[in-house]
């Protein structure tokens, strides 16, 4: 697609007909998205579903037996790599998968995936100061740039001279996508999202990462924490103006702030070794 003479409505139709095309491509991955919504599953039935797809379940059993969980080496089927990682975790991983994003040489921009293990281990961290489960925390985090990663496969080239000019994430690139493909990755990944019918908060969270609302949720404060504490992490690798005044906006403790980059940069390793590709 020639995105120097299509109009922005046309990039965004013509994304959202891949986006599709994508799902049908991974029923599988769909399809586990579906069930963890069923009110009625439980684990086992997660497990079944998942087993569908021998790939995705190598995936959840590495994540549920990696240090970040406490029970390293002693998972030994998906019913209790369901149990130990949680539904949140899973559908976020089988969006990954149902993305596209699994398959080897996937087009993500470059230190896409230690950003999503930065900020889901720090959202994780502080999990319990905002009230949400750690669960739900590190499944927004993993999944709050996605967008990043749709809109770089969708047009590469596009897409890679935009955080040239305006950095690997961060308000500047959110505006200039868009300007160019008619919306930006947060709009992008949470278009997806609610379509997928992952829950409101979760939805609102991803979308809202980079234009916080006047009273933020506490899904919205995790995911917005995690990302600032990524940056730290990353020592300049993420675009956060102030990451230190953002956590402190956001109820953390300046004193606490040291420990919280330390403790998630080890689970951030811990998550990396988990995920797709690494």
């Amino acid at each position: 697609m020639n995105t120097e003479i299509a109009p922005p409505h046309e990039r965004l139709e013509a994304l959202c007909r891949t986006l599709d095309e994508v799902k049908i491509a991974r029923p599988a991955a769909v399809q586990v998205i579906a069930c963890v919504d069923d009110p009625n599953a439980n684990a086992q039935k997660v497990a079944n579903t998942l087993e569908s797809d021998p790939g995705m379940t190598a995936q959840i059993m590495k994540l549920a037996n990696s240090a970040f969980y406490g029970v390293s080496g002693r998972v030994g089927n998906t019913s209790f790599a369901v149990t130990v990682i949680g539904f949140s975790a899973v559908r976020s991983l089988a969006a990954v998968t149902a993305t596209g994003l699994d398959r080897a040489g996937a087009a993500v921009p470059a230190g896409f995936w230690r950003h999503a293990a930065c900020t889901a281990a720090g959202a994780s961290a502080v999990a319990g100061t905002v009230g949400i489960p750690v669960g739900d925390a590190f499944a927004a985090g993993l999944l709050h740039d996605l967008g990043l990663a749709l809109l770089h496969g969708f047009d590469r080239a596009a897409h890679q001279q935009l955080i040239v000019a305006h950095g690997t994430d961060g308000l500047a690139l959110r505006n200039a996508e868009e300007v160019a493909f008619g919306l930006g990755h947060d709009a992008a990944a949470a278009r997806v999202l609610e379509a997928w019918k992952f829950p409101e908060p979760f939805v609102t969270a991803v979308a809202c990462h980079h234009i916080l609302p006047d009273e933020p949720s506490p899904f919205v404060r995790a995911v917005t924490a995690g990302d600032a504490i990524a940056s730290l992490i990353e020592a300049g690798g993420g675009d956060a103006d102030d990451p230190v005044a953002t956590l402190v906006s956001l109820g953390i403790g300046a004193d606490e702030i040291p420990d919280l980059v330390e403790v998630s940069a080890a689970r951030a390793d811990d998550i990396m070794a988990s995920l797709p590709g690494q």
